[in-house]
């Protein structure tokens, strides 16, 4: 049977993102002809790219990742529906007899929603699915058999159940052949992902990680991740990379053992980051020597705010004091760092809002250009998702409706501060040109993994 596995739109106008679930989906299915084909790669002319390639191939099942689905802001960027549909309804207009099976991030956390949709979905997969695709594509008439399978029988829409998760055990390496790696590392260097486990054992109110992948943090084998980064290392030449987990210093002893590992096997010139906890506890003096010792280059800290009450709020694990001590272990191992910050959290004020802006500049008089990227530009109101604890909260208390899909924007605390959120994002996008001109006239390049 020939497959053909499609990455639909990502994010319009901005970085490239390697089809790491796509790879690992293709790296199980022996018995098949598989191909991988991504959308992103083409900007200018991509419907027309994907209708030639639906043609020369011509699969019997086309595999469709929904990855991403924004929120409609007026003016910041556009809901991205539209480009999924068109791409869905290509495929079934050039290959009306071929099957269209949906899956990714986005299509699991809207499963429903899409698959009413978009009708030409024939059936969607909700989920890791790395076994079960493989095990759907051996009898395609009986999806009922398959856990986490969305089907339609006549005018209703089924769904088989949720599966359980899957073990590293018996799970392949991704089949990187499949996919240039070039175009993505040229991108940037965040865009050629590793894992290293799976899971989340925080409890952030508004993270949908954990419905997709469950509390439980499965640890894949130290010696198993880095095969995999030796391969990209010495096979493709890949020198940058990011570990896509959802945390990566939780647990510490297990980031510190892949550090070591790739410090072992001599792969010096390799440069990469991660998403990092805040809490002092998993930011050990041990981790930050693996860390550098690694080539660990860039500290990522997601901590979506830095004042107390916002913190507890959204029952993050850490608190200011653990904010500050970011930026002590930053400079004192001499390391780069980047933090991304929510708008409009549940309480959000004048208070929490300035508590924001003085971290920020307490992070750069202490590490100066340490502090690489600060997301005041990117800063956007929290978006609520759904089966979240902040979609439970939002209903309770009347601003979302109990039936409301979440497709459609929605935001806490709607009102003034969305005024404010268009102004400090208009502004900080004029200084961001402005910085980007003066270091392009230096010869610097923004993105590089290395400093100048």
């Amino acid at each position: 049977m020939r497959v053909l596995l499609v990455q639909a739109f990502t994010a319009l106008n901005m970085e490239l993102v390697y089809p790491i679930g796509l790879a690992y989906l293709a790296a199980h299915l022996d018995e098949h002809d598989v191909e991988i084909f991504d959308v992103n790669l083409y900007r200018e002319n991509p419907y027309e790219i994907l209708e030639a390639k639906l043609r020369a191939f011509a699969p019997d099942v086309v595999g469709i990742s929904l990855r991403n689905m924004k929120v409609a802001m007026p003016g910041l960027h556009n809901d991205d529906f539209e480009p999924q549909l068109k791409a869905v309804q290509l495929i079934k207009r050039v290959l009306p007899g071929a099957r269209i099976v949906a899956g990714g991030t986005a299509f699991s956390l809207y499963s429903e929603t899409f698959m009413q949709r978009l009708p030409e979905v024939d059936l969607g997969f909700w989920g890791e699915g790395e076994v079960r695709f493989r095990h759907l594509l051996d009898d395609l008439d009986h999806p009922e058999k398959i856990k986490g399978i969305y089907y339609r029988e006549g005018e209703e829409l089924r769904f088989t159940g949720p599966p359980g998760g899957v073990d590293w055990k018996d799970i392949r390496h991704p089949r990187r052949d499949l996919v240039p790696v070039a175009p993505y590392l040229q991108s940037s260097f965040v865009s050629v992902g590793v894992q290293s486990k799976r899971g989340c054992s925080l409890h952030c109110i508004h993270c949908s990680d954990t419905y997709l992948l469950g509390h439980r943090v499965r640890q894949r084998d130290v010696q198993d991740t880095v095969d995999e980064i030796e391969h990209l290392y010495r096979e493709f030449g890949v020198r940058q990379m990011f570990f896509c987990d959802q945390i990566f210093n939780i647990p510490v002893s297990h980031a510190v053992g892949i550090c070591n590992e790739i410090v072992a096997r001599g792969l010096t010139e390799l440069r990469w980051s991660a998403w990092f906890n805040e809490h002092r506890h998993t930011l050990t003096d041990e981790l930050m020597i693996a860390l550098k010792a690694a080539g660990c280059r860039l500290l990522s800290f997601s901590p979506d705010h830095v004042d107390d009450r916002m913190l507890k709020n959204l029952d993050k694990n850490f608190r200011k004091e653990d904010m500050l001590y970011t930026v002590q272990i930053a400079k004192k191992h001499d390391m780069d760092v980047e933090y991304s910050f929510f708008l409009n959290s549940p309480g959000e004020d004048a208070r929490s809002l300035m508590e924001i802006v003085k971290f920020l500049v307490h992070a750069k008089m202490e590490l100066g250009p340490r502090l690489r990227l600060f997301t005041l530009l990117m800063m956007q109101p929290i978006r609520i998702y759904p089966h979240t604890r902040l979609f439970e909260l939002a209903r309770e208390t009347g601003l979302v409706d109990k039936d409301h899909t979440l497709v459609e924007g929605q935001f806490w605390n709607p009102g003034m501060l969305q005024y404010a959120v268009a102004g400090i994002q208009a502004g900080a996008q004029g200084l961001y040109q402005v910085r980007n001109g003066l270091r392009a006239l230096k010869g610097q390049t923004y993105a590089s993994v290395e400093r100048a």
